[in-house]
């Protein structure tokens, strides 16, 4: 991640073609892929544990169709989300139940930010 100016972040294209970020959530370093396809933050239950959420007592009562099937997903609310100088606060998340190598960044949180552009093997966020 690259702090270009204020209000920018250019997040450099990764050698598989994705792009990959480390947030703090709740005080702790996670690591997401961006997911345009994503609608929602994923969080793998090991991230989840991570950052606080207690996982044994989550209601798993929302669906997701992903590539690798059907999974079942439950509500959060994270305390904190910061990417550089950006920072949120009751961020809404989703813990994944299945199998999830890598947290997700999703559109919920794309959004937030004014322009989401790709030029040059880099994504380009900025508020």
């Amino acid at each position: 991640m690259v702090l270009s100016e204020a209000g920018r972040i250019e997040v450099p294209r990764a050698p598989d073609g994705h792009y990959y970020l480390t947030a703090d959530v709740n005080g702790t370093p996670v690591n997401f892929v961006i997911d345009t396809g994503a609608s929602q933050i994923v969080l793998s239950e090991r991230d989840a544990r991570r950052v606080g959420i207690d996982t044994a007592g989550l209601v798993y009562v929302g669906r997701a169709i992903t590539a690798n099937g059907e999974v079942r997903t439950a509500p959060v609310r994270l305390d904190r989300l910061a990417i550089g100088p950006f920072a949120d606060e009751r961020v809404r998340a989703v813990v994944n139940e299945g199998a999830l190598d890598r947290s997700l960044l999703g559109m919920d949180y794309l959004q937030r930010f004014s322009s989401v552009e790709i030029a040059g093997n880099r994504l380009i966020l900025t508020r």
